[in-house]
């Protein structure tokens, strides 16, 4: 048994990959390469998009619509409900397959919360937890100064 406890650092490690306040884990990592340089938020109206960044492309972008969400801070905002018949969260990987091109991540299940409502200009922190329809997880935290497009 402890010979186990002292294998399952190993075992966890390899599938996170972080920059500072900023962190993208889960078993995700075995179909894409998880690792980034720094992460960008973007509002745009209701859209907030969280940007995992990388010179060999996004490892993930997380786009979230807060449009019609009474108190957006510290709320548990659900990725999969729908808002005038689109998911409230979109997850792709953009340029980190074998091929070269951004896929879209479908979400099973998963959710986000911010840590106050997201204004240019300001630090927006949060974490997001998700299971997708291929049964892996991506799971990350964030915190950036929020940018306009």
């Amino acid at each position: 048994m402890i010979r186990w406890l002292f294998a399952l650092p190993c075992l966890v490690l390899p599938l996170a990959c972080s920059s500072g306040d900023n962190s993208l884990w889960g078993s995700e990592s075995q179909v894409y390469d998880l690792s980034f340089d720094s992460v960008q938020i973007v509002l745009e109206g209701t859209q907030v998009s969280i940007q995992y960044v990388s010179s060999t492309g996004d490892a993930a972008i997380l786009t979230v619509d807060t449009a019609n969400i009474a108190d957006v801070a510290n709320s548990t905002i659900d990725l999969t409900q729908l808002d005038l018949g689109q998911p409230r969260g979109v997850l792709q990987n953009v340029g980190g397959g074998e091929n070269g091109v951004s896929d879209q991540l479908s979400i099973e299940r998963g959710t986000v919360v911010f840590d106050e409502v997201p204004k240019v200009g300001s630090t927006l922190s949060g974490q997001f937890n998700t299971t997708l329809t291929n049964g892996y997880t991506l799971d990350g935290t964030f915190s950036a100064t929020v940018d306009a497009p």
